[in-house]
């Protein structure tokens, strides 16, 4: 099959430069897709770092798209008339908006990798000013309406898209029982460690041999929850001297004064200052070094809208290499690392928790070399990236698209036309108060449900 995909550069063919999130989700898709034999070109920004044509297998294409320049649409659409793709797959919220740019007959599956609208909330909370909410929400249209089928990282995300989805419309008389959404969880990446850290780089650090290393990897965002961290941080140092706290990884957005900021400074004035080192951002191919000194990762956000449908990426990282997670409640990811027993999950908010779970891990190298063990087992197998895509690899083979999309079976523009004046029509008798009576159209339709 041959398949179009619109998404980000993945680690490997962008080993030098910062990673997010959406790095790793393309090439959770992509990979398996390669494995399985599929012709991938992969769509990414032009602004991204080009990789050496020689580290590309055989059955991926690479296609640089100059997004938010002129011609950059049709640009797009020329790499899709040259593919003539069996199907799209668009991987995060900005490659699902620009597949609805392009003309094609191709199935499109969306992937939104934490809710778009939710993140929207907390940057807006970041900038002090609801400008842009609705323009968010009017982007959001675009996908919702166009995808066939989505999926999302949690079965929490998986209701709120639903719920997404069906004030846009697509919840209708032609889709009953359509499976719109897939729950595809974060998966662990190929394990391959890049180089090796020394013990004597370690101590040129400042971090004796013997420390017990407290890691966090990836950014600092806006939901990060620095100050639980900072003072759990500190109260495990101040009862066992042998804590130690090692970051690299720095702040994801550009502000007078970020979270990180906050945190680096709380650090520098602590009494412990000299166990709290702060690498900041490093090349992908030496993060995996880091995984293998430290004896447990960390994770910890604030509790809202975001986390609750989002995901954590780093945590299942840090997993593959068989390194025990402590992390906040809050996302679907969470409640599986308690379930599977490969790391420890404290209230969100709590730094006395925090500690407590840092102090009682330091204290038990027994509880860690079983966690270590059972995280290797889940990362090889439920949580690997071929176990996670397992829905999109078989929807690949055999696209399919929505019922309400299908040929014959979409609204004409004049049965939408005329929807969308009753609609009008009986919102102003709403508002005119002339609908609320028992029988009037609101209430029957509520009825119709009830009684059924």
């Amino acid at each position: 099959m041959k398949v179009l995909v619109l998404g980000y550069n993945p680690p490997p063919y962008q080993a030098g430069s910062k990673l997010e999130a959406a790095n790793y989700r393309t090439w959770q898709f992509v990979q398996p897709l390669l494995e399985d034999g599929q012709h991938v070109t992969l769509c990414v920004d032009a602004r991204s770092p080009q990789p050496d044509a020689g580290l590309l297998p055989a059955n991926l294409t690479w296609q640089a798209i100059p997004v938010d320049t002129v011609g950059w649409m049709a640009r797009l659409q020329a790499v899709h008339d040259d593919v003539a793709p069996d199907c799209i797959v668009a991987v995060d919220f900005y490659p699902a908006l620009w597949s609805t740019r392009i003309r094609t007959a191709s199935p499109i599956w969306m992937d939104f990798y934490g809710d778009p609208l939710t993140i929207s909330q907390v940057a807006r909370y970041r900038a002090g000013s609801d400008q842009g909410i609705g323009t968010a929400i009017s982007l959001m249209r675009y996908p919702l309406r166009r995808g066939d089928v989505f999926s999302v990282c949690g079965e929490s995300q998986r209701h709120m898209l639903v719920g997404e989805l069906a004030m846009c419309g697509r919840l209708n008389s032609r889709t009953l029982g359509y499976d719109f959404v897939r729950v595809v969880g974060p998966g662990a990446p190929p394990v391959a460690p890049i180089g090796e850290l020394k013990a004597t780089q370690l101590v040129g650090m400042g971090i004796p041999p013997d420390a017990f290393v407290v890691l966090w990897c990836g950014g600092y965002n806006t939901w990060t929850d620095v100050d639980t961290l900072f003072a759990g941080l500190s109260s495990a140092m101040a009862q066992n001297t042998n804590v130690h706290f090692l970051s690299v990884g720095a702040s994801t957005y550009q502000a007078p004064t970020t979270a990180y900021d906050r945190f680096a400074a709380s650090a520098e004035r602590s009494p412990f200052c000299s166990r709290f080192h702060l690498v900041g951002w490093r090349p992908w191919q030496e993060i995996p070094a880091f995984y293998l000194v430290s004896d447990v990762g960390i994770n910890i956000d604030a509790l809202h809208y975001e986390t609750l449908y989002g995901t954590r990426t780093r945590l299942v990282e840090m997993l593959a290499y068989g390194l025990p997670v402590v992390t906040s409640t809050g996302c679907d990811l969470s409640l599986r690392i308690s379930e599977k027993g490969v790391g420890v999950v404290f209230p969100s908010g709590s730094g006395e928790d925090l500690a407590r779970a840092l102090l009682d891990l330091s204290a038990n190298p027994g509880g860690l070399a079983a966690m270590r063990q059972a995280a290797r087992n889940i990362v090889a197998g439920d949580w690997s990236f071929r176990s996670t895509t397992e829905s999109l690899r078989a929807w690949v083979t055999t696209p399919v698209v929505a019922p309400d999309r299908r040929r014959g079976q979409t609204t004409s523009a004049v049965v939408r036309v005329r929807y969308a004046l009753r609609t009008q029509a009986r919102l102003l008798l709403w508002r005119l108060g002339l609908s609320g009576r028992r029988g009037s159209e609101p209430r029957r339709m509520l009825d119709a449900g009830k009684h059924a």
